[in-house]
C-alpha cells in the first residue's frame, strides 16, 4: 500500500480512507507493507512503515516516492499494489489506484496547472491500472478525461463517530470541522454568522476546528473573527486538535460550506454519524454521500448559508429530525463492508 501522505503528518479525508483500509486489510489476515511519504515528520507512523522524505515537494518528491515503492516491491514481492492517489504506480505489477477527486486541493478547477495534473492522471490511468473512484461524481469526472473506474464509496467509523447530546441549556453551537484552507470556505461561515443580527445570534457560537493547512489563511480568519460586530466571545478558531470527534458531538449544527469540488464529503458524513444536522454545499458528490439528508446551500452563497443557519438554529425539532435521519443513513458506510468490496477487486 502506497500513499504520499499519512496521518498525523497530514490529516484529511484521503488519509482517513487509506488508514482504515490498511487496518481492515490486516484484520482480514493479509500480509501488508506500507510505503508512505511525509512533508514534516514521520513521527507517529506505524513502526514497520517505509517512510519516504518528501520535503521540498515538486517533481523530485514524486520521483522519490515512486523509487521507494519500486524498491520495496522488489523486496516484498507483493501480489498487488494499492495506491492512494494516481501519482504513484509500481511498473510491472497489478496496480489498484484510488482517486478521491480532481480538485487537487484548490477551489478553482481550471487553468494550465489543473489541466496538466489531469493529463498526468490520464497517462497513469491508461497504463493498465484498475481505478477506484470514491463516488459516482468522481467517476463521472474521470470519464470526462477518458478514464474508466469502479465506484466504491468511502466508509465512516460509526463506532467512533457516534451521537452525544449537546447541552440543552447552553448556546446553539455551529461547528465547521475541516482542514483550514481557502477552498474549504471557513471565511464563508464567518461571513454568514456575522450577517445575523446581534439579537439573532445572541447566545450562539461558531467554532472553526481542524488542521492548519494554510497558516496565512488561518491568520486572516482570526482577523475576520475579531472585525466588525462578531466579537471574539462568540467565535472560536481551534487548530490541530488531537481528536475531532468531540467537536462534532458538541455541535448543534455541523457546517460544510466547502468551495472545492469534493469527491465525497467526509465532514458531512461524519457529522451525520454523530447524529447532527448538516448544512452542506450543493455539489453532486456531497448530495450522493449524504443521500440528500441535511440542508444544501449553493456554493459561495453566503446569504443562503445565513438563512440555513437561522432556520436550524431556531428549530430544535428539525435539528433532531435531520440528525436522527442522518445517523440511520450512514450505517451503510461501515468500513468492514467497504473493505470487502476492495478485497474483491484486489483478489481479481
Amino acid at each position: 500500500m502506497t500513499a504520499r501522505r499519512w496521518a498525523p503528518d497530514v490529516r484529511s479525508g484521503t488519509e482517513t480512507v487509506f488508514e482504515n483500509l490498511w487496518i481492515e486489510a490486516q484484520r482480514a489476515g493479509h500480509d501488508v507493507r506500507l510505503v508512505v511519504g511525509y512533508r514534516n515528520s514521520p513521527q507517529g507512523f506505524p513502526p514497520d512503515a517505509v517512510a519516504v522524505d518528501l520535503r521540498g515537494g515538486g517533481p523530485a518528491a514524486y520521483a522519490a516516492m515512486e523509487r521507494a515503492a519500486v524498491a520495496e516491491a522488489r523486496r516484498f514481492r507483493p501480489d498487488v499494489v494499492l495506491s492512494n492517489s494516481i501519482e504513484v504506480r509500481v511498473p510491472g505489477l497489478r496496480n489498484v489506484i484510488i482517486v478521491h477527486d480532481l480538485n487537487f486541493g484548490a477551489a478553482r478547477t481550471n487553468g494550465l496547472a489543473h489541466r496538466a495534473r489531469e493529463l498526468l492522471y490520464r497517462a497513469q490511468g491508461l497504463s493498465g491500472a484498475t481505478i477506484v473512484a470514491v463516488s459516482d461524481a468522481t467517476a463521472q469526472r474521470l470519464a470526462g478525461i477518458g478514464l474508466k473506474s469502479v465506484v466504491i464509496r468511502n466508509g465512516v467509523d460509526v463506532q467512533r463517530f457516534h451521537p452525544a447530546a449537546a447541552s440543552s441549556d447552553g448556546p446553539v453551537r455551529f461547528v465547521y470541522p475541516s482542514r483550514m484552507l481557502p477552498g474549504k470556505g471557513q471565511h464563508l461561515a464567518l461571513d454568514a454568522f456575522g450577517r445575523l443580527r446581534p439579537d439573532q445570534r445572541k447566545g450562539w457560537e461558531l467554532v472553526l476546528v481542524g488542521a492548519n493547512a494554510d497558516p496565512d489563511y488561518v491568520g486572516q480568519l482570526r482577523v475576520q473573527a475579531l472585525a466588525g460586530t462578531l466579537g471574539a466571545s462568540s467565535v472560536s478558531i481551534l487548530t490541530d486538535v488531537p481528536d475531532m470527534v468531540p467537536w462534532y458531538q458538541r455541535a448543534d449544527v455541523v457546517l460544510f460550506p466547502t468551495r472545492m469540488e469534493e469527491g465525497f464529503g467526509f465532514t458531512a458524513v461524519e457529522g451525520m454519524a454523530c447524529g447532527k444536522p448538516v448544512i452542506w454545499s450543493e455539489q453532486p458528490a456531497i448530495r450522493e454521500a449524504t443521500g440528500g439528508i441535511g440542508v444544501p446551500v449553493a456554493v459561495d452563497d453566503v446569504e443562503g448559508l445565513k438563512k440555513a443557519m437561522w432556520t436550524l438554529g431556531t428549530q430544535p425539532e428539525e435539528r433532531a429530525r435531520l440528525g436522527s435521519a442522518g445517523r440511520e443513513y450512514v450505517q451503510r458506510y461501515a468500513w468492514s463492508a467497504v473493505w470487502q468490496r476492495y478485497e474483491a477487486i484486489l483478489r481479481g
